[in-house]
């Protein structure tokens, strides 16, 4: 049996039916890591999402219609008889724009609500998110450990050589993987390799590095200029996890 939709209500309910799962799919990439997931069990997330929130909004649904039968459509004469109930009878008027409007008010709930489900701040309401198991080395020094401070790197690379400074962005790939980049912003400092002290690089803002390059990551937590100056003896240059060095 084909799940393709080939009518165009078949296909219109198929979209309506899954767009909240796309949401939430779409908010969890946004706010977490960049996973690989099976085909299997990204469809079989978009299909629990979908449904799990349409039951609720239904549900809600339900008790606005037992506490405002007027403004809300009759689900049952609509289901026994769409057409009458939609374009009207000789005794009885069309009700095409009620349903639209609270179907496609619905819809939209339903869209916002799988997409806030996904947020970071709705999903530790259920434990810590993203879970450990689903993270990489990267995320947790650089993310999880890091709380609101500030954090600066140094690269030791391949050849010898040596780059650090301010962390600008991570790739947020939950697997460690020699794809991944860095990018480091000013101050930039950088040593060759067979040099002893690395010099400044003022002229420049940011730098890219890869992790295919990357042997040792070095990882220090600061608190940001304005928290230190409100109290200087809260500044914490030490790690705010087990570790603060990973091997790339």
């Amino acid at each position: 049996m084909s799940i393709v939709p080939t009518t165009l209500t078949s296909l219109v309910l198929f979209v309506v039916l899954l767009l909240p799962g796309f949401a939430y799919v779409i908010g969890k990439e946004r706010n977490g890591t960049g996973q690989q997931p099976t085909s299997f069990r990204e469809t079989a997330a978009v299909v629990a999402a979908s449904v799990t929130v349409e039951i609720l909004v239904l549900g809600l649904f339900a008790i606005i219609r037992t506490a405002w039968p007027a403004g809300t459509p009759d689900i049952g004469a609509l289901i026994r008889d769409p057409g009458g109930y939609l374009r009207g009878t000789g005794t009885e008027p069309g009700h095409y724009a009620l349903v639209a409007l609270w179907g496609a008010a619905l819809l939209a709930f339903s869209v916002a609500l799988a997409y806030l489900a996904a947020l970071p701040a709705m999903r530790k309401f259920l434990g810590p998110y993203p879970h450990s198991s689903m993270i990489s080395a990267w995320w947790l020094m650089l993310d999880t450990w890091q709380g609101n401070r500030e954090v600066q790197l140094g690269c030791v690379l391949d050849d010898g050589s040596y780059v650090e400074g301010m962390l600008g962005s991570f790739s947020t790939v939950a697997d460690d993987r020699p794809e991944r980049d860095l990018v480091i912003s000013a101050p930039i400092r950088y040593r060759a390799p067979g040099e002893d002290e690395p010099n400044l690089y003022d002229n420049w803002a940011l730098v890219s590095v890869s992790a295919s390059r990357i042997v040792t990551l070095f990882v220090r937590y600061a608190d940001k200029p304005d928290a230190a100056a409100a109290n200087p003896a809260s500044a914490d240059l030490g790690p705010a996890g087990p570790a603060s060095t990973a091997e790339a």
